[in-house]
């Protein structure tokens, strides 16, 4: 069950992001949900003799992770994804999805692409975007185009910056297990191969939270500048 917190008012309330991790014949699809919210740094943006900007810190918190049940349909994914998003916690919030299309994925994109046109949401606004693996360790946010070594990469940094915060539960300890196990391994040609390669393991859990954090919607729209004032 998913749960976010709520504020008093019409305010708009922080944006979640959404990463779902479509499983093939022997894996399960994951799907998990992050609230990214913004906390002060105690630093400051220089800004040209103007008042200083503060420098936030984007937080991701895992409001639910979960594993559907192996040989699950892609259009009942599709269907769970969608039935999802018209939650009453979404409300006055935006919301992307992000959704591996890699291999098998697309027709599940293309199925919730399809629900979300006949669905009447609380959010202020449902994003959905196909994110495809490639090698390397780039990530084009234009096209979608993902190389694994970021993303694996990317989480690990978040979690050891202490950004993602989650609850004790039995999904988050088997999230964590997958990272531990997670491999990357390069043949004789030069190509990365990324995942759990021990028998029987999985790396779903980890890959649907790693797509919900790969994203800072706080970054949209801002300017960076590189001298900090403390």
């Amino acid at each position: 069950m998913v749960t976010v917190s709520t504020s008093i008012g019409n305010e708009e309330l922080n944006p979640v992001a959404i990463g779902v991790d479509v499983g093939k014949v022997s894996d399960p699809t994951a799907i998990a949900v992050a609230e990214v919210s913004q906390t002060p740094t105690g630093r400051f943006f220089t800004n040209r003799g103007r008042q200083p900007i503060p420098a936030m810190e984007t937080q991701y918190t895992l409001r639910h992770i979960e594993r559907l049940a192996l040989g699950t349909s892609y259009p009942d994914v599709a269907t769970k994804i969608a039935d999802l998003l018209c939650s009453q916690n979404f409300k006055r919030r935006h919301v992307q999805v992000l959704v591996d299309v890699t291999g098998v994925g697309r027709p599940v994109y293309d199925a919730l692409e399809r629900e979300t046109q006949t669905r009447q949401y609380h959010a202020l606004s449902v994003t959905l975007k196909p994110i495809s693996f490639v090698h390397g360790e780039k990530y084009n946010r234009r096209v979608g185009s993902l190389g694994k070594a970021y993303l694996v990469s990317r989480l690990q940094a978040l979690l050891q910056c202490g950004q993602i915060h989650a609850p004790e539960t039995a999904e988050v300890r088997a999230m964590l297990e997958e990272l531990r196990v997670y491999e990357i391994k390069i043949d004789q040609d030069g190509k990365d191969t990324y995942g759990a390669f021990k028998v029987g393991a999985h790396d779903d859990l980890a890959t649907a939270l790693a797509l919900a954090c790969l994203e800072n919607p706080w970054e949209y729209g801002v300017s960076y500048i590189s001298n900090i004032w403390k």
